[in-house]
């Protein structure tokens, strides 16, 4: 007979989803139980410290204006570590047509705020410059629809921006096309500009006016490393309340209100609430026995590999670099989806300043055969394509690579409303959560509210302790 351990909750998946809604529970509480899979938590988030160097597996930053890290880190007392893009470091470029132009100052993205740069770019062709400047006197459409970003870009801005700016610049983000990616899952603040401002340009000039003087800059990271978040929440839960290396194999109701947890240990686990804080094919997979129709949807989430390669060169070696880094659009035909340059962007990221880190970004959407194609081969790739488009004919004297096999969901256009109706049917079963980069955004902000409203959810619906009420969820950037 097997024994069944009884908690109040299991959280079943360890990324920074899930140890956001464990945290939550037993701040309230609850007694919890967190599983995870793999032989580590922190998921995607993962610092590594190697001989000097910091090295970035997932997430190398955040974005400092939504506030959620931001407030998170203050509570686990890491506020001090917040640090900005370095003063000195400048802005960044985009490959085009053998060379690296400029990325027009005062950007949002992929939207100007000031005209003065947008008519300097040597990124953009004069015809390409009218036609952004047409956004200024056109019409918006009606709101609550949703539209691919394809066609919004193209509608707003031109062809040239999406291809030479705002295609390159997502694909690094979200690893996904624009012809099937959902703005209003993605990009929501765009379509509020537009119905606000009419215009995105004069949007983006009331964005900037408003952000002066906050003391921000769009992007933030940590002095030791993201991976310092995932410590400091891990140090929050006891030892037995965090459960590596075993999978959770299948869920079903208990008979008692409550949850049976099977784990691929052999255990059985009781619960009065469940936290799935997992990739969506893993959602549907542990849904199906339960809700169907809600894993159909979750399950058809698309899933993408994504690849990163840290090098690590000597200084004197390299030829001069300028900017943080650069983008590829996929229309340059190249293998990489652009190259952030760590040690010039983030102050701490090399010991030794003789030395200079770059990180490469490897396949997305463009090239899946690539990341599937194993560590050496995408190294490989990395280091050839850094000789041809920056000139860089040294080798690294180090390297690391990360790849994520099913790294980042694809959200493709009416993925709220997907998502909005598969919540509604778990709404039926008190007690049963979803969080996660699957459902309400990929970014670090959108995954810690995530696993707040869930971890809320679960306390509400079935342990009967009260939350504070939370904004309804947003998604991407």
């Amino acid at each position: 007979m097997v024994d069944v351990v009884r908690v109040d909750t299991v959280v079943v998946g360890g990324g920074i989803s899930g140890l956001v809604a464990a945290r939550r529970l037993k701040s309230a509480g609850a007694d919890v139980l967190l599983i995870e899979k793999s032989a580590r938590v922190g998921g995607v988030v993962v610092t590594d410290h190697d001989d000097g160097f910091l090295v970035e597996g997932g997430p190398d930053s955040f974005v400092a204006g939504k506030g959620v890290v931001l407030e998170l880190a203050r509570e686990l007392g890491l506020t001090d570590e917040v640090i900005p893009v370095s003063p000195d470091a400048g802005g960044s470029y985009v490959w085009w047509e053998g060379r690296l132009h400029p990325l027009p100052g005062g950007f949002l993205l992929m939207v100007p705020s000031r005209l003065g740069p947008l008519l300097g770019s040597s990124l953009l062709s004069w015809r390409g410059k009218s036609r952004v400047l047409a956004d200024l006197v056109l019409p918006r459409l009606p709101p609550g629809g949703d539209e691919n970003l394809e066609s919004f870009v193209t509608r707003r801005l031109g062809r040239e921006v999406l291809d030479r700016i705002a295609e390159p610049l997502v694909a690094g983000i979200h690893a996904a096309e624009p012809a099937t990616m959902s703005v209003r899952a993605s990009f929501p603040r765009f379509l509020e500009m537009e119905h606000k401002h009419r215009s995105l340009i004069l949007a983006a000039r009331a964005a900037a006016r408003a952000a002066r003087g906050s003391g921000l800059s769009h992007f933030a990271s940590l002095r030791n490393g993201m991976g310092r978040l995932i410590a400091a929440l891990s140090d929050g839960l006891e030892p037995k309340e965090i459960r590596t290396g075993v999978a959770v194999t299948s869920i079903a109701e208990s008979g008692d209100g409550g949850y049976r947890v099977i784990s691929s240990d052999g255990d059985e686990i009781g619960a009065r609430a469940v936290v799935l804080a997992v990739p969506s094919r893993v959602i549907s997979s542990l849904l199906s026995g339960l809700e169907p129709e809600a894993a159909r949807l979750i399950g058809g989430i698309e899933q993408v590999a994504t690849a990163a390669v840290t090098l690590a060169y000597r200084t004197g070696d390299l030829p001069p670099l300028s900017g943080t880094g650069f983008v590829v659009p996929a229309a340059a035909g190249r293998r990489i989806i652009g190259v952030s340059y760590l040690s010039r962007k983030w102050e701490g990221r090399v010991a030794d300043p003789s030395h200079t880190l770059l990180r490469v970004f490897v396949g997305g959407p463009r090239d899946q055969d690539l990341v599937r194609a194993g560590e050496d081969r995408v190294r490989a790739v990395a280091i050839e394509e850094l000789e041809t488009l920056v000139g860089i004919d040294a080798r690294p004297v180090r390297s690391w690579a990360h790849i994520w096999e099913d790294g980042l969901h694809k959200y493709t256009v009416g993925h709220l409303d997907r998502v909005a109706r598969a919540e509604s049917m778990l709404a039926a079963r008190p007690g049963l959560a979803v969080a996660g980069a699957a459902l309400y955004g990929i970014g670090l902000n959108e995954c810690i509210s995530s696993g707040q409203r869930a971890a809320d959810s679960a306390l509400t619906s079935a342990l009967g302790v009260p939350t504070v009420s939370r904004s309804a969820p947003g998604a991407g950037d």
